[in-house]
């Protein structure tokens, strides 16, 4: 039977042959590509805290799972990772805040297409500040800034706590974007302990406090007051004065520290309370000296009362008047400068006029050795005649006659310029600085001129200019008397009228100074100054230059050859350019020429170094921008408070580069160089043809020195000058948040960041 015939055939098959073919069907019906049951999500983690990915695959047979981060694989032996459960589990052991980024976990068996999922690793951070507050010593009506840079994820705020209170921002305080605080006119009141405090979502973070101590110089608040009494009395001379630290009084007697008498001092409320109790027997100027020891200067203040004896045998007076008398000088400190046998006014409300205005300009004179050699003696001239007026004796009575405005203003406005301002300044403040502060400045304009009524004012002999010093076609000395006619400067550049005050402004009128009277615009040296005539120029970029005017003597002998009687060989006309000028212009071009030559080597051994780099590390992939965290822009950047201590004095050219600070955007960093720190950053707007250039950022240490300021602002001017592809090239520069820009080597474009 048939059926029968196939049963047997079929027991006839071995049985292992039926047990292989039932093992590949259920085979065949287990096989499964893999799948993640479980998608990965977007984690958050704080620095430090430990984070997990968790990636369950179904699949048969088992697959190979790995895992990446930002597209680079994670390796197996990198043991800030910890990879089980075959795989499926991978955990950030200690986050750090670089581990911010995609993960991606793939699972393959090699059946079906590989699964993939991926998440994210967003991490937080607490609040931190990496630069705390010092202690700060500052003078009131200065200006200071307390540091507080902050890290955290979200970027924290920064807010000032002063003792327990909330420093509220006023037109004077201001918390910055950078988180320190800054104070512009320091007060009293603004001392005390400070503290920034950074919050954000996950916590606050309270600084150390930082002590600001504010300091004052010393000023007097009651000054000792002129006395006239008897012979043998006793006088006490009272002197109050403040400051912080509290000052120290000390008192001199014309001039020298105080030999006899007894000195009562009393402290209270930083106001120290001084009382000089003297036994007179001669007259005398009593000074009260105020000083206090700041952290980087000494503060002082000065007051000074005359002590006079009434009753003393006076010298012989001439047509005298109620106001005081005409007399001869027979002082021994003006002596060389007062005319002889002059008639002086002396001012009968002093109890004895001449021993008093003599001290007076003595203790004058004493300090006036401490001014400049160019000022002294002006200033020594002007003082004698400003204390021993020329006295005129009228049928009215004796009368003084005043200085004459043109002397006091050319004292004022050239010879002791820069004295006259701090002594005008120091006066405001009650600060007194050595110089003519025992006495009332004049006020030189109100003064009679001695060009409209010569015989109304006291003529200064000082500055009368002698006619038989003049010289027309060279000039003697340091051509102070100079009146020829040469109005071209050395560089061939016409003179500007010395009546005028454009294209440039100057002090220097014929009003003021004989020499330049009907000088038009030729070449001059008033008050003999400078070495040699000058003038300013007719060219606004140039100020003034010295005159090819050639000296006297001997040095104009060197040009020619003398005859034999006498006579002089004709001359060759002079050049337009002085030796010295010539000299200095060569020098000038070659300096550049050697400049240029070294940046362009050190430029071609850095692009051939650098591409040396270039083909080492092509593998390795530089990040880009977006993968930056947020908080890589200027902000995160150490502070750099030096554009507030010295600002920049920049050519035009400088000027036309400037560049917004904030828009830099931080990429990597590069190194050190020479100035500080030099890293890569992105401007973006820098310029007009791409939306933004990569650059290298050159920033100025916080430490620097004036001289590397001049130094740094110099090398950017220098580096403004080139444009050529094989040399670095400044690009920008900012003056509010100083920045300046110039070229790295593969693209010549460096950001040098003050």
């Amino acid at each position: 039977m048939p059926s029968g015939s196939n049963m047997n055939d079929l027991l006839k098959v071995p049985l292992v042959h039926l047990f292989t073919l039932a093992a590949l069907s259920l085979a065949e019906t287990l096989l499964k590509a893999p799948l993640i049951s479980t998608p990965l999500e977007t984690v958050d983690a704080l620095v430090e805290d430990v984070a997990k990915f968790v990636c369950v695959v179904e699949s048969y047979p088992e697959p190979e799972i790995t895992w990446t981060r930002n597209s680079i694989p994670i390796r197996l032996f990198d043991t800030r990772y910890s990879i089980q459960r075959n795989g499926q589990l991978l955990t950030i052991l200690s986050v750090e805040d670089s581990d911010d980024g995609v993960y991606c976990c793939t699972a393959d068996n090699g059946v079906g297409a590989p699964a993939q999922s991926c998440g994210a690793l967003q991490v937080k951070m607490r609040p931190k500040i990496t630069r705390p507050p010092i202690n700060v010593e500052i003078i009131e009506g200065l200006k200071t800034v307390l540091p507080c840079t902050t890290m955290g994820n979200p970027k924290p705020s920064v807010s000032w706590v002063k003792g327990e209170t909330v420093v509220k921002e006023t037109a004077r305080i201001a918390v910055l974007d950078s988180g320190n605080l800054r104070i512009h006119n320091v007060q009293r009141e603004d001392a005390g302990q400070y503290r920034c405090v950074a919050k954000n979502s996950l916590g606050t973070a309270y600084s150390k406090p930082a002590t600001v101590v504010v300091e004052v110089f010393a000023r007097i608040l009651k000054a000792p007051e002129s006395q006239n009494i008897t012979f043998g009395s006793v006088v006490t001379l009272q002197c109050t004065a403040t400051g912080l630290p509290v000052p120290t009084v000390t008192w001199l007697e014309n001039g020298k520290a105080v030999s006899v008498g007894s000195i009562a001092e009393s402290v209270k409320d930083r106001v120290v309370d001084s009382r000089l109790q003297v036994y007179v027997t001669r007259p005398g100027l009593f000074t009260c000296l105020a000083t206090n020891k700041h952290s980087k200067t000494f503060g002082a203040a000065k007051a000074a009362a005359t002590i006079s004896i009434s009753g003393m045998k006076g010298k012989k007076r001439l047509y005298k008047g109620d106001a005081g008398y005409c007399s001869t000088y027979r002082g021994e400190v003006c002596n060389a400068i007062l005319a002889k046998n002059a008639l002086v006014f002396f001012n009968s409300s002093y109890a004895d006029p001449e021993e008093t205005q003599e001290l007076l300009v003595h203790t004058a004179w004493t300090e006036l050795k401490m001014v400049s050699s160019f000022c002294q003696p002006a200033a020594e001239s002007l003082l004698c005649n400003y204390i021993f007026q020329e006295c005129n004796p009228s049928g009215a009575g004796p009368a003084p006659k005043p200085v004459c405005r043109e002397n006091c203003l050319a004292v004022k406005d050239l010879y002791c310029f820069k004295e006259w301002l701090s002594m005008e300044e120091n006066s405001q403040k009650g600060i007194y600085k050595p110089g003519l502060m025992l006495l009332t400045l004049p006020e030189c304009n109100r003064l009679p001129s001695l060009h409209q009524n010569p015989s109304s004012c006291t003529h200064i002999p000082f500055f009368d200019f002698k006619k038989e010093n003049i010289t027309r076609t060279c000039y003697s000395g340091n051509g102070q008397f100079y009146q020829g006619t040469a109005n071209v400067t050395a560089s061939g550049i016409p003179c500007q009228k010395w009546s005028d005050q454009a294209p440039h402004m100057h002090r220097r009128t014929p009003q003021v100074f004989p020499e330049l009277f009907d000088a038009e615009n030729y070449c001059r040296n008033p008050g003999g100054e400078n070495e040699r005539p000058w003038c300013y120029t007719k060219d606004p970029a140039v100020t003034w230059e010295y005159c090819s005017v050639f000296p006297c003597g001997d040095a104009l002998l060197s040009l020619g050859t003398r005859k034999p009687n006498g006579e002089t060989l004709n001359l060759p006309p002079p050049p337009p350019f002085s030796p010295t000028y010539s000299m200095t212009v060569i020098i000038s071009i070659i300096s550049s020429f050697a400049l240029a030559v070294i940046f362009g080597i050190i430029t071609l051994v850095c692009c051939r170094h650098r591409k040396q780099w270039k083909t080492k590390k092509r593998e390795s992939e530089t990040p880009t921008l977006t993968t930056l965290p947020s908080e890589l822009l200027l902000d995160r950047l150490h502070p750099n408070p030096m554009y507030q201590r010295m600002p920049l004095l920049l050519n035009p050219k400088l000027l036309s580069l400037e560049y917004p600070r904030n828009n830099i955007e931080y990429v990597r960093d590069i190194g050190e160089g020479a100035f500080g720190r030099v890293f890569q950053a992105r401007a973006p707007g820098l310029l007009t043809h791409e939306p933004f250039t990569m650059v290298a950022v050159k920033m100025l240490k916080e430490e620097a020195s004036a001289d590397m300021q001049a130094d740094f602002q110099r090398e950017a001017a220098l580096m403004a000058e080139f444009d050529n592809p094989n040399i670095v090239k400044l690009l920008g520069i900012s003056l509010r948040h100083p920045i300046a820009s110039t070229g790295q080597c593969i693209t010549p474009n460096l950001l040098m960041l003050h």
